[in-house]
């Protein structure tokens, strides 16, 4: 079995290209994208000793700026478009926050994507987090969705809250009956 290819030198071209390659396969946020490139770069650092790890972070940082004024990185819009996504695939608020946080988004973007799109779809939040669990239930088959609604109640209850909805909407969703969809 082979061995892994021994990874090039970091020079600003190569980051540069190796960057768009990524941005072309993969939206990504800025803090996101600099994990992703950071970890190259110590691969890098790694297998050529004689590399300065300071230096190529500092071209990665420029890289980035490079990235932020010609808009092939924008933090705004991809906050706007995951949280656009993840709503419709039924998760909750709370879901939203930590998804978008592990990958380098600032809360106060993130809350306000959320209440920007909140009130794009429905009247307030907690009409669309009431939707966002119906879409979840719809998934799972709980609630109205499922072929015995009162069967599995606890069950329903802790996957739905471990999806970060709250005991006053889960309740709201479970209690609705198959006829008032």
């Amino acid at each position: 079995m082979q061995g892994r290819k021994t990874p090039r030198r970091i020079t600003e071209s190569y980051l540069h290209n190796a960057g768009l390659y990524y941005l072309q396969r993969f939206s990504a946020s800025s803090g996101h994208f600099r994990e992703v490139m950071l970890r190259k770069i110590k691969r890098s650092c790694h297998a050529h000793t004689d590399q300065d790890f300071e230096a190529c972070v500092t071209l990665l940082d420029a890289l980035i700026l490079r990235f932020q004024e010609t808009g092939l990185l924008n933090d705004e819009d991809y906050a706007r478009m995951m949280v656009r996504s993840l709503r419709q695939r039924g998760h909750s608020r709370r879901l939203i926050l930590l998804r978008l946080g592990a990958k380098g988004l600032p809360q106060d973007l993130i809350q306000e994507q959320l209440v920007y799109l909140d009130h794009d779809e429905c009247e307030d939040q907690g009409e669309a987090e009431r939707q966002a669990a119906l879409v979840f239930a719809r998934k799972k088959r709980f609630g109205p969705y499922a072929a015995d609604p009162d069967q599995n109640r606890e069950k329903a209850m802790a996957s739905m809250a471990r999806a970060g909805f709250s005991y006053d909407t889960i309740q709201h969703v479970l209690s609705i009956k198959t006829e008032d969809l």
